[in-house]
């Protein structure tokens, strides 16, 4: 059999199953009829059930897989987890970006187990997820490297005998949504186990004093969006202030051109409040970065004062009528020269990243359409198409950052053998990242438009890709064990008689 010589510390685009490879759910049964629904998923994840199925009995037993109450989503999850860890290996400094989101579905009919989400017409659960990425600049996704979701069974702000919450009371309760950020911090670590370095990266929801100070104290490193206008103080000696006002005035280090995304109405209006729709746009932004102490607020666990490096992105010259970008970010990172605080800022950026997975997963895989009837049923689905939705997203990623590389860099010589002989596509001898990925595209149906291959074509092309892969290789063994036996000649002695 032909030897692969593509060198071993290249990235590859491994078949989704491997992702699911040695799942523990206590039963073999169970265990070969994930593998089998995952194989159905696998080369339409957008599709349906009834579509993805082979036939009514395979559809009935996806059902009850999903709905089996021995079916965890932990132990669903973890194969592609301890995938995610090798990977992050490879990469040595990783990205780790937390965020929740609304997994929403139609609230005409009610499911057992989930709860409200906007309104008592809305109903549906919460993620949070913790998506490691190759933190060389490139954003490569890595994978899912911690879960954690949760329903509310009422509306509104936590209350108690009806009415709100006090921040003292708040402080002291035992168990809070909040806490979900610290816990992922340390469920990433110890799945990690010290093999790779990890930067956690969080937006505005995580700024809370007790969780800045937990990871201050256990020397994880961080950036985290500010959210309040905390007290503080320039240093030991210095009068309580605010932390913009103490941020003010620190000396701009840089300043640089930045492309701003348009962002649409949502249609929420709360978020739409929060985040305020805008159209893209060029803008003049300044970086400038100091050390300070934020005080502790009543109630809060941790030091009275707690030392932390910020750094202050501000538009200058803002467009009239328009809301001016401005970033206060919390690190662990050091902020010493230019290029550090650039750092800082180019870490927070890479958080954009797992708003992309959350579309994979809600488009590409149309998480939001599936008509299971249970909240656990609809968790178990969930971590099914995490690791279809991470590939949908690397395969992406691939073709965005690095369409000139030599595509032995993501894809294995047998690959690109394939894809040469069995795409609609006619590839050149060297072929580059973005050709091998275009070929992929189109043998997943992409037809070219200006805006490039999309998520669903191009899962379905490399899902297409590596069965023919396997047949391939399979193809190449039996040819070489052929080769292998030797020829039986007739004994002459048999001949004479």
């Amino acid at each position: 059999m032909k030897q692969d010589q593509t060198p071993k510390d290249q990235y590859y685009v491994a078949p989704i199953a491997r992702e699911f490879e040695g799942a523990s759910l206590g039963d073999r049964r169970l265990e070969a009829r994930l593998l089998k629904v995952v194989e159905a998923i696998a080369p339409a994840p957008h599709r349906s059930l009834p579509q993805a199925a082979a036939s009514a009995k395979d559809l009935q037993g996806a059902y009850r897989f999903l709905a089996n109450t021995a079916v965890r989503p932990e132990a669903l999850l973890q194969p592609h987890i301890e995938q995610t860890v090798q990977r992050c290996e490879k990469a040595r400094v990783v990205i780790v970006a937390h965020d929740s989101s609304e997994i929403e579905y139609d609230g005409l009919v009610r499911r057992k187990g989930l709860g409200f989400l906007r309104s008592e017409s809305t109903q549906g659960f919460f993620a949070h997820t913790s998506l490691a990425m190759a933190a060389d600049g490139t954003r490569l996704p890595l994978g899912v490297l911690g879960l954690h979701c949760w329903t509310r069974e009422t509306l509104g702000k936590s209350k108690k005998d009806g009415r709100k919450l006090t921040q003292r009371e708040y402080a002291q309760r035992e168990a809070k949504e909040s806490d979900r950020w610290g816990a992922q911090v340390k469920g990433t670590a110890q799945q990690v186990g010290g093999r790779a370095e990890l930067i956690h990266v969080m937006d505005r929801e995580a700024d809370a004093f007790p969780l800045l100070a937990e990871l201050t104290a256990t020397h994880h490193r961080f950036v985290i969006r500010a959210t309040y206008a905390r007290a503080a103080r320039a240093d030991e000696h210095s009068p309580k202030e605010t932390m913009p006002t103490i941020v003010a005035q620190a000396q701009g280090v840089l300043q640089t051109e930045v492309p701003v995304s348009a962002r649409p109405a949502s249609g929420k209006p709360a978020r739409d409040q929060t985040f305020q729709p805008r159209e893209s746009r060029q803008a003049t932004v300044e970086f400038s970065a100091c050390t300070l102490h934020l005080k502790r607020p009543p109630h809060a666990l941790g030091p009275e004062w707690l030392p932390i490096n910020v750094v202050h992105v501000r538009e200058v010259d803002a467009p009239q009528g328009l809301e001016p970008i401005e970033w206060f970010l919390y690190t662990s990172e050091p902020v010493d020269t230019p290029e550090q605080v650039v750092q800082v800022v180019e870490h927070y950026r890479s958080r954009w990243v797992i708003e992309e997975f959350y579309k994979a997963l809600k488009t590409g895989c149309s998480l939001e359409d599936r008509q299971l009837e249970s909240y656990d049923a609809l968790v178990n689905a969930l971590c099914i198409f995490i690791p279809m939705a991470w590939q949908m997203l690397l395969l992406r990623t691939l073709a965005r950052t690095k369409p000139d590389a030599a595509a032995t860099t993501v894809l294995s010589s047998t690959q690109i053998e394939v894809l040469g002989a069995c795409g609609k596509q006619r590839l050149p001898p060297l072929p580059t990242v973005k050709q091998a990925l275009l070929a992929i595209a189109t043998m997943g149906g992409y037809i070219r438009t200006k805006r490039g291959p999309g998520w669903l074509v191009l899962g379905r092309g490399m899902e297409k890709l590596l069965l023919l892969e396997a047949g391939w290789t399979a193809r190449q063994a039996q040819e070489g064990l052929a080769c292998a036996v030797p020829s039986r000649q007739p004994d002459p002695r048999s001949a004479q008689s």
